[in-house]
């Protein structure tokens, strides 16, 4: 009985996993210049592109994201906010922190984990990265 049940019950909870990734929205914790700081971000790029084209107006609009430079340039970072904010010890063990200057608390600093590169220019035009 329970051998033919486990397999339905593995797929059942893989399901119900992928379905909770789907369902729960992006939620963007912080901006500091043009990096995300978000969670929930989709995991597949088509899914991440589409995101943030479906959002890129009111990213725009809402916190002046990307700031575009005056030949049309620009690169947004969207990074996943993880553990949240972090001090910056001053050593090597930190190197896998990314900091913020626009902060004025000893926790400005999150460890770095890139989801989606944004960026346009002249001679690439727009790309994800």
């Amino acid at each position: 009985m329970y051998k033919k049940s486990l397999p339905g019950l593995i797929v059942f909870l893989l399901f119900a996993y992928i379905s909770s990734k789907i369902i729960i929205p992006v939620e963007i914790v912080a901006v500091h210049d043009d990096v995300l700081l978000v969670r929930h971000f989709p995991f597949l790029k088509n899914r991440q592109i589409a995101w943030w084209e479906a959002n890129k107006k009111w990213l725009k609009e809402k916190y002046g994201v990307p700031h575009i430079q005056s030949d049309g340039y620009y690169n947004v970072f969207i990074q996943n906010f993880g553990e949240g904010y972090q001090p910056d010890h001053g050593t090597d063990e930190d190197s896998d922190l990314l900091c913020f200057n626009d902060m004025v608390f000893s926790s400005h600093c999150i460890k770095k984990d890139p989801l989606l590169w944004i960026g346009w220019s002249k001679n690439s035009g727009q790309f994800y990265r």
